[in-house]
């Protein structure tokens, strides 16, 4: 029997493969988020910008027209130009206000690729770790079938207390390596 037949299918290479991709995946979509993320940005601040400055002239307007003294066609015109700079405030507010609906959805994105990332790199941490603990029970297994064996091979009568001892020993380790697994110590 060769020792390849013996062990176990160790299959973690492929989970981790699998988590790479994963993260390689999400990480270049977090790029392209981040660089959507800056454009978007600096669409923001000019939209804001001439919201205020419209809203500004609206309101100085319309305090021009409480004030107004003067012939009905340049309260005509007061009132044209408070009624374009109402639109032009609204105007501008709403796409305003669609940016930021777009940072916002691209933010969560972003936030949703991060949250993604840590899980990922959580599992590669504990997948990391039961592939050590497995390694390192097959190692136990096998130091206690050589002991367990030499006692019979050597011709002495096998020590029945030393095999139960043994037994108990794995049994032991498996379970506290299974309670660590558990405790996700």
């Amino acid at each position: 029997m060769n020792s390849d037949s013996a062990r176990p299918h160790d299959n973690y290479d492929a989970f981790l493969s699998r988590l790479d991709a994963a993260t390689a995946s999400l990480t270049t979509r977090a790029e392209s988020l981040n660089k959507a993320l800056a454009a978007v940005s600096l669409l923001l601040e000019p939209y804001e910008s001439a919201v205020r400055q419209w809203e500004r002239r609206r309101y100085y307007v319309s305090e021009q027209l409480g004030a107004h003294s003067g012939s009905p066609q340049s309260y005509t015109a007061l009132c044209e130009l408070h009624v374009v700079a109402g639109k032009m405030e609204s105007m501008l507010r709403g796409r305003a206000e669609r940016i930021t609906a777009k940072l916002a959805d691209i933010q969560g994105r972003r936030e949703a690729i991060d949250k993604s990332l840590l899980e990922l790199e959580l599992s590669r941490i504990k997948l990391t770790s039961s592939r050590m603990l497995a390694q390192d029970r097959q190692e136990l297994s096998s130091i206690f079938s050589e002991l367990a064996g030499s006692a019979v091979a050597a011709g002495v009568p096998p020590d029945t207390g030393l095999l139960g001892d043994l037994k108990e020993a794995r049994e032991a380790i498996i379970l506290a390596e299974a309670l660590i697994e558990v405790k996700g110590y």
